[in-house]
């Protein structure tokens, strides 16, 4: 056996940095986390070539002189002093691992001064080693520069990707810390251009900062609580469900974190009115007492675990539930778009043309897969895809991200609200979040419409003095449908259907365990389900409504719901339900008679159904008589 060595500092810190800072995008997080713990009001991020140049300052407490060279140090931190202190983490960075980590593998100068000091101190390392260690004047706070990024280990260097896609994944990380830390001015400025900058002045300042400026129109405030626990923010209205889960910010008291489970749950609560393929857009905060939460999981600190995650989920499920309950009843609202192959947001253009390497409708964002735009029918596949470069999560490569250049057409909210002889840009998206507030009840309330007619014997059209409203007669009976199977279901009132030949199919051992567990409720649904020897299954009866439902399908449902935790008579049967609800439906392009019509626009408006189908496309949308006026150049 070989001899054990005691690993020198040196070797320590270079593996650890493996650890806690494999990219650029790694030491911005480790350093904003710093800043904030700090107590800073304001935070200057600055990024060059691809963040091998990365400046982070703050206004924040600072740190005494004689401090400087033990921050350095591995473990050390102002953050824990002993093992209780564990049990209870109320602030960002905690390991004591992040400067030494960056500071052998970068050349690094620190310079700060406390409040009550004169003089500040700077301390620059390069590759671990002390190069200096001065007195010098200085701002209160701290300023960090890294350079030469990973200059000593050509390994890590080579696996660095372009600069744009760098400076991308910077990007999304800085848009989640404005989002989380919402009281503290946060800027973001790559290879002198502005990206992001907050002036700390709370979540609707945050949001119109790293959203966009459309964030009042696409995405609903959410909000419940229970005494010591509350979850609120952001969640995208139905009509506006992204491709991907790159529009996805979760944030545990004050910092951005992953977990799978709740991402999931959030999915399952919008599922039912999402297309395939489709996610929910979100900001959410989820604020727990410290100790019911373990941050510790993973040395990125990215990785939660919740104590009470049942009880996290029912406040997920109460404050979206609500939300759906506002916003899947509203009609889309269609406007004239700007062409497909190119559309500016202030002075910056992004193009996707179908012949670009990333295919046609496709995007890659940082860090994901690519999706594919997908309509129900080819000839709607969209040939290019445009997105707006404030409200995304940046993609990857260099042609797919270009930084927002400022001018006059796109102000920050300091901007706007500096101009005192008009109203704020920001007030104004009040205004008309207020007035979408006030319209409502007129245009989802679809009884005030007159019917007059049918397009293309599949749209419903009912028109009232400003707007028209289209209505897809096979999605709204498939909706209507598809409630009734749901709260039969739910009721337990179902007919079985016996299987000619029973179904029978074999599962892991855990699998087993848990389809055991639930045994009861399966059987409730109307299946007649029996354990044989081992870890094989007998099925030989499915819910009458159900009897050509696709077995192999529902037993892969039902035990990827099992494993998740999210078990429930509908989720189990969602597909199967959705499949029988499409196949009874009224088809498209079937002449039904006024009279009928009339009689499905009324039951809309009595049952006062979601307007999303379970497949998730619409069922309603409308058009305002003022853009159909700028059609025939009425208007301009």
């Amino acid at each position: 056996m070989s001899k054990i060595n005691v690993l020198g500092q040196e070797v320590f810190n270079r593996i650890a940095a493996g650890e806690v800072v494999d990219k650029p995008a790694s030491v911005v997080k480790e350093l904003v986390e710093n800043s904030v713990d700090s107590g800073a009001t304001s935070i200057d991020i600055t990024v060059k070539d691809g963040g091998r140049y990365i400046k982070v300052a703050d206004n924040g407490c600072g740190i005494e002189y004689s401090d400087l060279k033990t921050a350095f140090m591995p473990h050390a931190t102002s953050k824990i002093k002993d093992l209780s202190d564990l049990d209870a983490i109320s602030t960002l960075g905690f390991r004591g691992e992040a400067l030494p980590s960056i500071a052998s593998v970068a050349h690094v100068s620190l310079t700060s001064r406390r409040k009550e000091d004169e003089t500040g101190g700077r301390i620059v390392i390069e590759n671990g080693k002390v190069l200096e260690e001065t007195v010098v004047g200085a701002p209160c706070g701290t300023t960090v520069i890294v350079s030469d990024l990973f200059a000593n280990v050509p390994a890590r260097l080579k696996f660095l990707r372009s600069a744009r896609s760098e400076e991308g994944e910077i990007a999304s990380l800085v848009q989640r810390f404005i989002l989380a830390n919402h009281n503290v001015a946060i800027s973001l400025t790559t290879e002198d251009k502005e990206i992001y900058r907050s002036e700390g002045k709370g979540l609707e300042e945050a949001a119109f900062a790293a959203l966009g400026e459309n964030v009042l129109k696409e995405y609903d405030y959410i909000h419940a609580s229970v005494p010591g626990s509350e979850v609120y923010g952001y969640i995208s209205k139905p009509a506006f469900s992204k491709h991907n889960r790159s529009y996805q910010t979760l944030i545990v008291n004050g910092r951005y974190v992953v977990n799978g489970d709740i991402s999931f749950w959030i999915y399952n609560c919008c599922s039912h009115i999402l297309m395939k393929r489709q996610y929910p857009a979100y900001a959410i905060f989820i604020n727990v007492p410290p100790d019911m939460v373990d941050i510790n999981v993973h040395p990125s600190k990215m990785e939660v675990k919740f104590i009470d995650l049942g009880g996290i989920k029912r406040l997920l499920s109460k404050a979206i539930n609500e939300s759906l309950a506002r916003t899947s009843s509203e009609p889309k609202l269609i406007e004239r778009e700007i062409p497909a192959d190119e559309k500016t947001f202030g002075t910056d253009t992004l193009r996707f043309a179908a012949d670009d390497s990333i295919g046609a409708g496709e995007i890659a964002l940082a860090g994901e897969t690519p999706f594919t735009d997908v309509r129900e029918n080819a000839d709607e596949t969209k040939s290019s895809v445009v997105m707006p470069v404030r409200s995304m999560f940046v993609p990857t490569s260099e042609r797919e991200y270009r930084a927002p250049l400022k001018n006059e057409q796109s102000q920050t909210f300091a901007e706007v609200t500096r101009e005192k002889e008009k109203p704020s840009q920001y007030s104004l998206l009040k205004d008309i979040l207020s007035d979408t507030e006030k319209e409502r009840d007129s245009y989802t309330d679809i009884s005030r419409h007159r019917y007059c007619g049918k397009l293309f014997n599949t749209y419903l059209l009912l028109e009232s003095h400003d707007e028209v409203i289209l209505i897809d007669q096979h999605a709204a009976h498939e909706r209507m449908l598809y409630d009734d199977l749901v709260k039969a279901v739910e009721a337990g009132r179902n007919t079985v259907q016996d299987l000619l030949l029973p179904y029978i199919f074999d599962v892991s051992y855990s699998e087993a365990e848990l389809i055991d567990s639930h045994l009861s409720e399966i059987r409730s649904i109307g299946f007649t389900l029996e354990r044989l020897s081992g870890n094989s299954y007998s099925l030989s009866s499915v819910p009458l409504a159900l009897s050509d439902m696709d077995l192999s399908g529902f037993v892969s449902d039902m035990t990827e719901l099992l494993k998740r935790g999210s078990f429930g008579k509908s989720a189990l049967l969602k597909n199967s339900l959705m499949q029988s609800a499409c196949k009874a439906a009224i088809k498209g392009e079937t002449d039904i008679t006024d009279d009928d019509a009339k009689l499905l626009i009324r039951d809309i408006c009595e049952r006062r159904i979601e307007l999303f189908c379970p497949h998730g496309r619409p069922i309603a949308v409308r058009i305002k008589k003022t853009e159909i006026e700028k059609w025939f150049k009425r208007i301009v």
